[in-house]
């Protein structure tokens, strides 16, 4: 896997972020436009994409990819929305996540939240399953309704009453 540059031959790549030049210079690294896709080829030579660079939180040395522990947990019944963000890792290890899943209960009623880490267990890669559920009356959005996880990581309270940690349902 590789990130996906490309270049238009006998030109120059341009791009401009508004008040931010190094970003734009960092875009254009030598001439490259830098996509920030992270993508593979198969054996024919087709390209393949894996995951947005930056997008990824990282727990135990594994790239765990937020969307796919997301989809997951939105296939269980008791589940309206869900936003899986990372938070620091209890253990300190510098650029590790511990993964939290910000739930919404579908029609308010109360989640079944050992079935929800029993279908995480069963669905995902052991490092994938997050340590943490919060169950929140819904998740914030933008305009464009991307998921504000900041606003979620900012109210997240490992003491809260609507914080569940995995290790209680084990």
């Amino acid at each position: 896997m590789g990130e996906l540059i490309s270049r238009k031959l006998g030109e120059p790549t341009r791009v401009e972020y508004l008040g931010n030049p190094q970003a734009s210079q960092n875009k254009t690294r030598d001439g490259w436009l830098r996509s920030g896709d992270i993508c593979h080829r198969d054996k024919d030579g087709w390209l393949y994409f894996d995951f947005r660079k930056g997008g990824g939180l990282r727990r135990q040395g594994d790239f765990i990819m937020p969307e796919h522990v997301e989809a997951v947990i939105a296939e269980h019944p008791d589940i309206g929305d869900v936003c899986v963000f990372g938070i620091e890792a209890a253990s300190g290890a510098p650029g590790e996540s511990d993964i939290v899943a910000a739930i919404v209960p579908i029609n308010n009623r109360t989640p079944d939240i050992k079935s929800i880490f029993n279908a995480c267990l069963d669905g995902l890669e052991r490092n994938s399953v997050p340590g943490y559920l919060m169950v929140v009356p819904e998740i914030p959005k933008t305009a464009s309704e991307k998921n504000l996880d900041r606003l979620l990581k900012a109210d997240f309270d490992l003491t809260a009453a609507n914080v569940h940690e995995i290790v209680n349902f084990q």
